[in-house]
């Protein structure tokens, strides 16, 4: 079969419904992934022959996706910061926003070789990335699952990226002495979880409910952070929209600042700026 016949075939496989608004977008970029060709190659080659083992995976890969599995478990990978990190459904799957953080960062006044902790890491794609962005940084990575730190701690040796990974409940057995904290800890509240649209709902629950509010273990780091940083140095957590407010007030008390609260793409809130006290 050739690449427009196999797209046409797969679009009546794949519904359009909640959570899937453009599947024919979703059957071209699994169709690249199996052929290892970047969307705009099928574009320009719509008549090139797949050979039947690479058609069969695509087809299978297209029944998982109609099934509800999340396109980006069923490739086994996401994208971020112009790199593939491994994914499973022991990891959530990293979002776009989250790049946020990443961005944020590389624009702050670090010293040569600041001391770096990623709280939560999950697929590690926020420690990797920092570790390969700032090369002299000394980055720290904690998680308390241990199927998720394997799977962050693959990503580093893959990618090259030096992170000391600990398995710890937040940031309870690091030293402190950190120039920057990050975080993207669960911030769903515990009422929405029931109503996430059903891809969601295959990713690991512990790393989405976030308590009552959302906001409990955010709290619990923030509560920590006096500890953890440098004078002087940052924090960076990303919240869901709205919670900036509800953890903004905890910070005079602990001899924090807020700095900033930045908004993502679609001019949501999205991640907390905090400075401790010099």
């Amino acid at each position: 079969m050739t690449v427009r016949e196999l797209l046409a075939e797969a679009a009546q496989v794949l519904p359009h419904r909640d959570g899937l608004p453009d599947p024919a977008r979703e059957v071209r970029w699994l169709l690249a992934h199996v052929l290892r060709r970047s969307e705009a190659w099928l574009w320009a080659h719509p008549d090139e022959a797949v050979d039947d083992e690479a058609a069969a995976r695509f087809r299978a890969w297209v029944a998982e996706r109609a099934a509800g599995q999340p396109a980006h478990y069923v490739v086994g990978a996401c994208p971020f910061w112009g790199r593939g990190f491994e994914v499973t459904p022991k990891v959530l799957i990293p979002r776009p926003e989250t790049e946020l953080v990443v961005e944020l960062a590389l624009q702050l006044p670090l010293p040569a070789h600041p001391h770096v902790l990623d709280v939560g890491t999950g697929s590690g794609c926020l420690a990797v990335t920092l570790a390969l962005e700032l090369p002299h940084a000394s980055v720290v990575a904690t998680e308390i699952s241990p199927a998720a730190i394997a799977i962050a701690r693959a990503n580093a040796t893959r990618l090259g990226g030096r992170v000391h990974f600990v398995l710890d409940d937040l940031a309870s057995s690091a030293a402190g002495g950190f120039d920057l904290v990050v975080a993207n800890l669960p911030y769903v509240p515990e009422a929405e979880i029931a109503g996430l649209a059903p891809e969601l709902t295959r990713e690991p629950r512990v790393a989405l409910a976030g308590g009552a509010d959302g906001t409990e273990l955010l709290r619990r780091l923030v509560c920590d952070l006096p500890r953890l940083l440098t004078p002087g140095g940052h924090t960076l957590l990303e919240h869901g929209d709205g919670q900036a407010g509800l953890i903004a007030p905890l910070l005079p008390a602990l001899g924090l600042d807020e700095v900033t609260r930045m908004r993502d793409v679609s001019g949501r809130e999205r991640v907390l700026v905090v400075r401790r006290h010099r």
